[in-house]
């Protein structure tokens, strides 16, 4: 995605192949050639051939200079699509709107608030820092200042008393960041710098007196090195300790067991806390815990007690102390629950129930708060609705200031009444409450309002389709109030379908800008999600992940067969682990779909989790190699090996990252490499590298605007009505 312009003399294949108005012409695109190594192997009677091994290996000379000229020829279409330069200049006017505003909000237990703003003149988000809401906003922090001047703030982590914050930003590690620590008062750093952490795997657990934290240590964050992101510890750290030292309180050891591809991270959920929970922590939805008292752990007589385990379906670090009630989320056979009992006397097959959640619209979530415990259910994953459990165990439900498909609370502790609550929409801009003591809800007015005119007739819809099974799979729509809803509609289709997701509705004017011009969008809500519980994930897992793509194949052909639009006006897009979902629903089905895009996706699931490098735990969601049925459905889920010769694919546009600490490089290398090698017709497919950033992308404004300009100037270029 990064501009590499290498092998220059690939432009001349571009030029000719997009007119002025940034739609591909009838001339064949010649690809940059890679040599073959054909690897054959044979598992459980299963012979398969992979005829790009070679690019596994990603120090090698020839892969390096075929995957810098894959980029650059990306490059060279993009730079000669008139298209390109218009999104990127309609999208600039939207970023624009949202320079200046406040991002990465944090509300401490005491009720500061620490968050981002962008500066203009700097282009760059500096820190600052409001004791209450309507306090006056100090500058605290501009990364410009640092002594390696910090280019992007990743990660903000306040202390319970707000005399501390823990800053993450990105190093040139591939999967470690560094943490820095900020005097609130003093405007200070301390000398403390904290590095082989990850946030998104585990960040800063504040001890209750806030005079340290816990962090979860990753003694290998180099992924071309044995360990790489295994073994992985709790560390327990006081401001001014000795960093050579690793005080490991909660790890693999003689009385906690943690398989070394699992992560041992803590929860402290507050400065009254007595007890810490520690998780084994991986890719399901359920963990296994252990728990202590923080005194001991302080003293280094670290005591832990098996807490719970997988099977008693606690939602991974859903769980709250309060006092000595531990109050917790559960899978149940109807669906899920939030249940309570006493710390010293754990019950977690009879516990008490405070509210039920069924398949259809489960509780996703839930806050405790002084006197009051919040939680919200999702029904198929995007009609939110609110509730409020009070001190005497009673429910009520809350009355939205809108219709929200997506919710999500902030600032709640077990020492404070008050509560603050996220809300978005399909159609609804993201906007912060605060709901006060009598269930109501108050702007908390941070931030600044955007207005979007021309978005205010735009509607969504929800539809159910019948899949290729029976099942009914929820679809949602958005597009312009009052078009013909006929067979001349260009359609992108955005889908995921993993991990238990759902596909919850966002607010986002880039997004929104397909269905202002009067295309539609549609989000299929497809099996391996969690739009209709933990049982809708589990069938498009593992040997069942073929529901996902079957799922997308059928609201694809009922947009069709309803006269919405027609084969070559629908685009296909996903990211990470959708390239699974999207990309077998375009081996199956190519005919189906004008372009296929996909970010950072996976594409060779099979390799991947055959790889001597692999170190995670997807194979709790795909399955492992050494499994008979699961390898078998791993074979099956691959859109590398299960390309064909004698289909017709779309222009396809893949979007890896150089960084990416989850999927390699190789895994879309190989994708394209082999598609391309197949493709018989004049349709674009690209491979454009990001060279900087990893699997989340983080970027600034800039960045984000350029992403997104290829993605729907590639879908618009590549869309053919049929009926020419």
């Amino acid at each position: 995605m990064k501009k590499r312009n290498y092998f220059m003399f690939l432009w001349w294949s571009l030029v000719s192949a997009i007119s002025a108005f940034g739609q591909v012409e009838h001339v064949p695109f010649q690809y940059p050639q890679l040599s073959k190594q054909v690897k054959t192997q044979t598992k459980f009677s299963v012979e398969l051939k992979d005829d790009y091994s070679n690019l596994e290996n990603l120090e090698d000379k020839e892969v390096v200079d075929w995957l810098k000229a894959q980029d650059s020829l990306a490059e060279a279409y993009f730079a000669n699509n008139d298209l390109m330069e218009h999104y990127l200049e309609k999208f600039s006017d939207y970023q624009k709107l949202q320079n200046g505003t406040i991002s990465m909000i944090e509300v401490n237990e005491a009720g500061n608030y620490f968050y981002l703003k962008y500066e203009d003149s700097s282009s760059i988000n500096k820190l600052f820092f409001r004791e209450y809401l309507s306090a006056e906003e100090v500058e605290l922090f501009d990364p410009k200042n640092y002594k390696d001047e910090i280019s992007e703030i990743t990660y903000l982590k306040p202390s319970f008393n707000g005399e501390k914050v823990a800053i993450g930003y990105k190093n040139d590690e591939n999967f470690g960041s560094s943490v820095i620590f900020l005097d609130v008062k003093n405007k200070k750093l301390y000398s403390d710098l904290i590095t082989n952490i990850n946030p998104a795997f585990g960040g800063i657990e504040w001890l209750p007196d806030s005079s340290g934290f816990i962090y979860l240590y990753f003694p290998v964050v180099d992924q071309n090195k044995p360990g790489y992101k295994k073994n992985s510890f709790s560390v327990l750290y006081k401001l001014g300790d000795s960093q050579e030292v690793k005080k490991n309180i909660f790890g693999n050891s003689n009385t906690v067991n943690i398989p070394a591809d699992f992560y041992p991270k803590v929860n402290i959920g507050s400065s009254q806390d007595k007890y810490v929970v520690g998780y084994s922590a991986s890719s399901s939805d359920y963990y296994d815990a252990y728990i202590a008292k923080i005194s001991d752990l302080i003293s280094g007589k670290a005591n832990w007690i098996p807490f719970f385990t997988q099977e008693q379906k606690v939602f991974y670090n859903q769980g709250e102390v309060r006092g000595e009630e531990f109050i917790f989320r559960q899978g149940n056979e109807k669906g899920n629950h939030v249940a309570s009992f006493k710390i010293n006397n754990p019950d977690f097959d009879n516990p008490e129930i405070l509210a039920k959640g069924t398949k259809d619209n489960p509780i996703t979530q839930f806050e405790v708060a002084k006197d009051k415990i919040y939680f919200a259910c999702s029904k198929y994953g995007v009609e939110v609705s609110l509730w409020e459990i009070n001190n005497k165990k009673k429910k009520k439900q809350l009355n939205t200031p809108f219709s929200s498909g997506y919710v999500t609370f902030f600032g709640g502790s077990v020492n404070k009444k008050l509560i603050g609550v996220e809300l978005d929409g399909w159609t609804s801009d993201y906007t912060r409450f605060i709901i006060t003591k009598d269930g109501d809800f108050r702007k908390e007015g941070l931030q600044q309002e955007m207005l979007y005119p021309e978005f205010d007739d735009l509607v969504s819809e929800q539809t159910m389709v019948s899949s290729y099974d029976g099942v009914e799979v929820p679809l949602s729509l958005v597009y312009k109030k009052g078009i013909e809803l006929n067979s001349e509609n260009e359609v992108f289709v955005y889908v995921y379908g993993a991990y238990g997701e759902s596909m919850s509705p966002f607010f986002s004017p880039i997004f929104l800008d397909w269905a202002a011009r009067g295309g539609i969008l549609a989000f299929p809500h497809v099996r391996g999600g969690g739009e209709k519980g933990k049982d809708w994930h589990k069938q498009g897992m593992k040997t069942l992940k073929y529901n996902s793509w079957k799922d997308l194949i059928a609201c694809t052909e009922a947009l069709i067969e309803k006269g919405y639009t027609q084969k070559g006006l629908v685009s296909l897009y996903t990211a990470s682990a959708g390239g699974i979902t999207a990309g077998m629903a375009v081996n199956e089905r190519p005919d189906l779909f004008s372009s296929f895009i996909a970010e950072v996706p996976r594409l060779n699931p099979l390799d991947l989790e055959s790889s001597a490098t692999v170190s995670s735990t997807s194979y709790l969601e795909y399955g492992t190699v050494d499994d008979n049925t699961e390898f078998i459905g791993l074979v099956k889920m691959d859109p590398y090996y299960n390309l064909k010769e004698t289909l017709y694919y779309p222009a396809t546009l893949i979007m890896p990252a150089s960084q990416d600490d989850r999927i390699p490089l190789w895994d879309s290398g190989k994708y394209i490499a082999k598609l391309q090698s197949i493709s018989t017709g004049n349709k674009p497919v690209l491979m454009d590298i990001d060279y900087e950033f990893d699997h989340d992308g983080l970027g600034n404004y800039d960045e984000t605007v350029r992403l997104y300009s290829k993605i729907f100037s590639f879908a618009r270029s590549n869309m053919k009505n049929e009926s020419d």
